[in-house]
């Protein structure tokens, strides 16, 4: 009957500590020089008044549940101007808007905690 014994192969790449890369001296070069924009978010003129992270949902009708529409950011933003109070919900990871409306001019009173 043969005996049945781990194969004990040896290899060199699995015992051999990793080698550093070699400097090959090679350059690239960028193909297109990039310009620097200036990105502007609408929140300009606008002064924050509550940041908080939170999840909004919405209701399906046709299967009766909520379902999640986005994770990230709410701001409530008071126009500096007009006074006027805009909510507006980002994304985390992409940073686009998913909640974007724009309340009345009374002020917002804080809810009495219970």
């Amino acid at each position: 009957m043969a005996s049945k014994e781990p194969d004990h192969e040896h290899r060199e790449d699995e015992d051999a500590a990793p080698a550093e890369e070699e400097d090959t001296g090679a350059q690239i070069a960028p193909i297109i020089k990039l310009e620097e924009v200036a990105v502007s978010t609408g929140e300009e003129n606008e002064d924050p008044m509550l940041d908080l992270k939170s999840k909004l949902y919405r209701f399906d009708k046709e299967g009766n549940q909520w379902k999640e529409r986005g994770a990230g950011t709410v701001k409530l933003l008071k126009h500096k101007e007009t006074g006027k109070v805009r909510l507006v919900m980002r994304q985390s990871k992409t940073l686009k808007i998913c909640a974007n409306h724009l309340g009345s001019e009374r002020q917002i009173v804080p809810v009495a905690r219970f």
